[in-house]
């Protein structure tokens, strides 16, 4: 009897490329291996392959190998096969990790090119030393790609990518430039078209506005306000945003390369490169350009791992306004984190609670400490106090009664023995599965072991009959391979069907169950409950909660519940608790929800 093995191939290479160890010849040679070490007489193979090109071996943050690892979790495969120990990682870490995890699991790992046994000692031994000089490689290379960057920014070319806003770019020459050869690890000098950055005459006004309105509003909210009312939009016709406002006001590509913004650099312990053909004289004729600003995740790399240059390009804002609006951010900087640092704005709705006006979050703002210690908070939406009104102007909504009179609803509707328990306990306990399918199963089961005989008896008359009638049977034979392929397929389809209706079933009924256990445990003490744990159970009752002004518009239950039953236990929530959907102001009902509809949270209308 054969035995059965089930394999893994795992492809990684870090750029597109149809040479040398390209993702299509690293799994022809992983095929051969098998075939030559695991012969079809002797082993039923089933392979697996994941690829990943265009990734680096720096992390295990790949889609494919992410994937393999959770195949591997869920069944874990006999063999992973690939071509280079580098192509599972270059980080001794997690190679380390991956292989205990394997041991665990008991699959063996095989390296092609290295030819590793990992079931021996000494074979696991070699195989870590190999990882430590894959790690020490792609050190070294990373090293030689910083000095090469070291020399680039020497030149004050522009690299490539999104330009800045104000700027364009144009090609400028043919130079040499050096490269890393993904197929032997090595650099290269190879010839690369050369660009630098060209001033947009159109943007250049607008940017040069954004400096001088942050200098006079002293804030980005004041500033974004401000582009906001006056309709001026990114290069794209969006909105300007604070965070893209920042990344321009901090952004040195902009500044003239003059004696104050090198002062500002060097007193930052700063080394600022430039060419000897007349910029390293910062007489403010060039302007200024920062490599190595982000790192792999877009993510902005602190102020002292920049490369500063003086550029081929023009810049049109002064040293000393540069140098203004970074003393400024710094300032609102401080201030924001201690402010911050006092402020909580953690409330039982936030973060759940939506505008029903333009579908932005609303955020509580207290506007009064009371005289016994509790603070009066509002809901307003987000949008609303980002934009002063201009986007949207719908009615804040009163935070302290909201949080209170919504948590008595609730203790009101999910009560032992009304109909929401009911139904509740029904999903929790008396879930009725799909139809069992394993009769199914082994219906097509049986008939794909006669199609087999059939296939044989097929195959056994061939060897008597006339060769004048071998046609006609080769057509049956392949009708009948294709019948088998095709039970095969329905056959595996099913299994894995009843494999996730199994896990369906098991999830279905621990939601319920949760939730049951928090009515029949918890409701009663609710109030005394810490915030998180109020948050918790109401994100796990509401699905979403829309409103403005003396309008709530609450949906309960959480939509990992099957849409068929959660549309079903929705409805009955609200036929038999209509009061949860809308909360209506009355004067003389102590538990209504008011707005706040007068002037109390307006902003003034000024430049800024």
């Amino acid at each position: 009897m054969k035995k059965k093995l089930r394999i893994a191939i795992y492809s990684r290479k870090s750029k597109y490329s149809d040479k040398g160890d390209s993702i299509g010849n690293q799994i022809e040679l992983a095929k051969e291996y098998i075939k030559k070490n695991y012969p079809e007489n002797e082993y039923e193979i089933q392979t697996t392959i994941f690829e990943d090109e265009g990734f680096s071996g720096g992390n295990i943050e790949r889609p494919k190998f992410k994937q393999f690892l959770e195949k591997e979790k869920e069944k874990p495969f006999d063999i992973l096969i690939s071509y280079r120990l580098d192509r599972i990682s270059r980080n001794i870490a997690d190679f380390s990790s991956l292989m205990n995890e394997l041991n665990k699991l008991n699959t063996s790992f095989v390296s092609i090119k290295e030819q590793f046994d990992t079931t021996t000692p000494m074979g696991r031994a070699m195989m870590y030393i190999a990882s430590v000089f894959a790690q020490l490689e792609r050190e070294v290379i990373a090293e030689r790609i910083r000095d090469n960057m070291l020399e680039l920014a020497k030149t004050g070319r522009w690299l490539g990518g999104d330009t800045p806003l104000g700027f364009d770019s144009e090609k400028v020459e043919i130079m040499p430039m050096a490269e890393e050869n993904t197929n032997s690890n090595t650099i290269q000098n190879k010839n690369k078209k050369a660009y630098k950055l060209k001033v947009n005459e159109e943007e250049k006004q607008k940017v040069q506005l954004i400096f001088k309105k942050y200098l006079e509003c002293k804030s980005l909210a004041g500033l974004e306000h401000y582009l906001l009312k006056n309709k001026i939009y990114t290069r794209k016709g969006k909105e300007f945003r604070k965070y893209s406002l920042k990344n321009i006001l901090t952004n040195p590509v902009y500044s003239q390369n003059d004696n104050v913004i090198s002062q500002y650099f060097k007193n930052r312990g700063q080394n600022i490169y430039a060419e000897q053909d007349g910029r390293e004289k910062f007489d403010g004729k060039y302007g200024m350009i920062a490599y190595n600003k982000t790192d792999n995740n877009k993510k902005e790399r602190p102020l002292k791992d920049w490369i500063i240059a003086v550029g081929l390009h023009k810049g049109y804002v002064t040293g000393k306004e540069w140098v203004q609006v970074q003393e400024l951010l710094g300032k609102n900087k401080d201030k924001s984190y201690r402010a911050s640092a006092n402020l909580t704005n953690e409330t039982v709705f936030s973060g759940i609670l939506r505008c029903k006006k333009c579908g932005n979050k609303m955020i509580p703002k207290s506007n009064r400490q009371n005289k016994d210690g509790t603070t009066t908070y509002y809901y307003v939406c987000r949008e609303k106090d980002r934009t002063r009104r201009i986007n949207c102007n719908s009615h804040n909504i009163k935070g302290n009664e909201l949080d209170d009179n919504f948590i008595k609803i609730l203790k009101g509707t999910f009560v032992p023995n009304s109909a929401v328990y009911q139904e509740l306990k029904n999903m929790a306990f008396n879930h009725n599965p799909k139809e069992d399918i394993t009769a199914e199963i082994e219906i097509l089961k049986k008939e794909y072991e006669k199609n087999e005989k059939e296939i044989k008896d097929l195959a056994e008359k061939v060897k008597y009959i006339d060769i004048s009638v071998i046609d006609i049977i080769n057509q049956e034979l392949i009708k009948a391979q294709n019948k088998k392929q095709e039970l095969k397929h329905k056959i595996e389809i099913l299994e894995h069907s009843k494999r996730e209706n199994k896990k369906m079933n098991i999830k279905l009924s621990k939601g319920p169950k949760y939730i049951l256990n928090i009515i029949d445990n918890c409701f009663d003490v609710l109030e005394t409950f810490d915030l998180k744990a109020k948050k918790d159970i109401l994100n796990l009752l509401v699905e979403s909660a829309y409103g403005e002004g003396d309008t709530i518009e609450i949906k309960l239950l959480n939509s990992k519940i099957v849409e068929n039953q959660k549309k079903m236990f929705c409805s009955q929530i609200f036929s038999n608790s209509s009061e949860i959907l809308n909360f209506s102001t009355q004067k003389t009902n102590n538990n209504a929800l008011s707005s706040e509809k007068g002037s109390r949270c307006s902003h003034d209308s000024g430049a800024c």
